[in-house]
């Protein structure tokens, strides 16, 4: 820029396109009022001065864009210009004087140029019948159209797609981009998931073909080539001291799980066997936070930018299918086992709520019939979905009204919405609650942050809280680019400075925001003393707020993901495919979902169960 105003007067006597674009830009970054440090007030007044004219010197040079010249000019622009140029092609209208036909010749001569066009929203409505008949045979039209709506992105630039592109015609796109043998995998997947709606229909026949061709393809390109692979093997053994076994095989990267089969022998009582789904499996944490759902730190750089993904997909990666086979085959082997010594993993079910909650806390009322002996999958999964409905119904009447009027249950015949099933407990959850302390839990404990390197220290710490516990560091130990965010953490006091120099890390503020970013909701009740206050300084501050719900939002979403489409295009939907015998016919996936229907209604137990110990009901 500076060099461009030393000879200013000769740029501007007789501009070309590429100084009038780039006298274009400057205009733009001096109407920011930014300036470069170097210049005095001298130089940047008169700079300011200079560009006042700016505007005059590129109206007179896109008074001279013709039809005769249009192509010529587009195709001579760099690409780095090229939405630049077709911006001034509208600010001084100059398409109102250019015709269709000569649109219609600039996209035949390349057809990306489509795309900088329809960023423009005038552009699309007086060009809008050429540009439809050429995206109609556009090679990119199908996945651009997929991006636009369905895609889930923050780059992408908005595209004005018009009228005269009908619905017919894009139908005709995306039909004929499913019969491609080229068609991206990541497209046609996301074309699989995606939810018709008001604003771009999509027939269940495109959705299936989409479906069929991403495994055909699929087939084709990873047929007879090596691949990584991984899994999970759970079993039941003789292991008398009753000692769980973990071992990782780096051979072929199986994670196997050993359990006691002489615990369980010796161990039959009911509650016993729901405490193993905490205690033994895991299913949730030391605060009852369910283990299995996707949280957005288990994913890897690579996982949060890899493929196209859908506007509301759930968002999963390789940790969260890894918890979803483990858990998946936990429960299946545990139903065997139980299943060897005569127990039917449903009557303890029948158990809790009928029996357990009456006898221990005097709730009564609540109401659970286990399939028969002998009931298919298919009936067990149907029956199990409902359960789900009710008990959830169940709860929410004795949560505020103290009792179940069974009258006034059989009233309800609403779907089961769990963002607004009410917990007992104050302030049950604690969230994130301003753009403030994202920052705060970014630069301390995402992987993307750098504060945890060092020149001193190199990578060998994940983490600055980590790096401040182990290592005796002082502000000179980081690099120049690290001291501003080093700044601003020293002012929220989450980082202070020792008497001799060091930087100490404040261990409650680290530990509470370590809770929150790595779960993504923390659960004060769990808390001592200390980590309390610092929920309520943050509260106090408005950086982080109370919600009192049965499940935390990771829950809510997890469970929307498995049994309902209400929120993700992705679910599973096992609420709505066995309610609406929509479900597959094969034996063997109606019994994977017979178990996730089971994990389900085992986190609803524990939830119930924590509500009734801890919020007095």
């Amino acid at each position: 820029m500076e060099t461009f105003f030393q000879y200013w007067d000769e740029k501007i006597r007789d501009p070309d396109l590429k100084t009038i674009l780039e006298l274009h830009n400057i205009n733009q970054y001096m109407d920011t009022g930014l300036r470069l440090t170097a210049w005095t007030d001298e130089q940047f007044t008169g700079y300011q001065e200079r560009c006042k004219v700016i505007p005059q010197i590129l109206g007179r040079y896109f008074s001279t864009v013709t039809n005769e010249n249009l192509q010529a000019l587009c195709q001579s622009v760099d690409w780095e210009y090229v939405d630049d140029f077709w911006q001034l092609i509208c600010d001084y209208k100059v398409y109102l004087r250019i015709a269709s036909e000569t649109i219609g010749a600039l996209l035949n001569s390349n057809e990306n140029f489509v795309w900088y066009i329809l960023r423009h929203k005038a552009l699309a409505e007086t060009f809008g019948q050429v540009l439809a008949e050429h995206l109609t045979h556009n090679s990119n039209t199908a996945e651009e159209l997929l991006s636009q709506f369905f895609a889930a992105h923050t780059r992408h630039r908005q595209l004005y797609f018009p009228k005269e592109f009908t619905q017919a015609m894009r139908d005709q796109v995306l039909w004929g981009y499913v019969e491609r043998d080229d068609a991206n995998l990541n497209y046609l997947q996301l074309l699989e998931r995606s939810q018709s709606s008001k604003e771009f229909p999509l027939s269940d026949k495109l959705k299936l073909r989409a479906r069929r061709k991403k495994e055909e393809l699929q087939k084709k390109l990873f047929a007879g080539r090596p691949g990584f692979s991984y899994g999970v093997e759970i079993t039941f053994k003789s292991i008398p001291d009753g000692s769980l076994e973990e071992i990782y095989r780096t051979e072929d990267h199986i994670f196997t799980y050993a359990y006691s089969r002489e615990w369980l022998e010796e161990n039959r009582d009911y509650p016993t066997l729901l405490n193993n789904f905490i205690y033994l499996f895991k299913y949730v944490d030391l605060c009852f936070r369910s283990t299995f759902v996707s949280r957005k730190a288990e994913l890897s750089p690579l996982e949060g930018h890899l493929g196209v993904k859908g506007k509301k997909d759930y968002i999963f990666g390789s940790q969260f299918n890894a918890k979803e086979m483990r858990t998946q085959l936990q429960m299946m082997a545990y139903c065997e086992e139980l299943q060897r010594l005569d127990i039917q993993i449903e009557s303890i079910f029948q158990w809790f709520f009928k029996t357990y909650l009456k006898e221990e806390f005097g709730a009564e009322g609540f109401t659970y019939a286990p399939p028969s002996s002998g009931t298919t999958y298919f009936e067990k999964c149907k029956l199990l979905a409902s359960a789900i409905d009710g008990i959830l119904k169940q709860y929410r009447l004795f949560c505020e009204d103290g009792q179940i009027d069974r009258e006034l249950l059989e009233m309800s015949s609403g779907h089961v919405i769990f963002r607004e099933i009410p917990s007992i407990m104050k302030n049950k959850y604690a969230y994130s609650g301003s753009e403030t302390v994202e920052k705060e839990m970014y630069l301390l404990f995402s992987d993307q942050s750098m504060m945890h390197y060092t020149e001193k220290t190199k990578g060998q710490y994940r983490t600055l809280p980590r790096l401040l516990l182990s290592e005796s560091m002082k502000k000179e130990d980081f690099a120049y680019y690290q001291q501003g965010s080093l700044d601003w953490l020293i002012d929220r006091g989450t980082v202070r400075i020792a008497d001799d120099g060091r930087l100490l890390i404040h261990t409650t503020r680290a530990a509470v925001l370590g809770d929150l970013f790595y779960n993504e909701v923390v659960c004060p009740s769990y808390y001592d003393q200390g980590l309390r206050k610092q929920v309520e300084e943050f509260i106090a501050a408005g950086d982080m707020r109370y919600e009192n719900t049965l499940f935390s939002k990771p829950e809510q979403n997890y469970l929307n993901y498995a049994l309902n489409k209400s929120e993700f295009s992705n679910g599973l939907d096992l609420r709505n495919k066995y309610s609406h015998d929509t479900c597959s016919l094969e034996e063997s996936q109606q019994r994977q979902d017979y178990m996730e229907l089971l994990k389900i209604m085992v986190l609803i137990i524990i939830k119930i169960n924590e509500e009734f110990c801890l919020g007095n009901l």
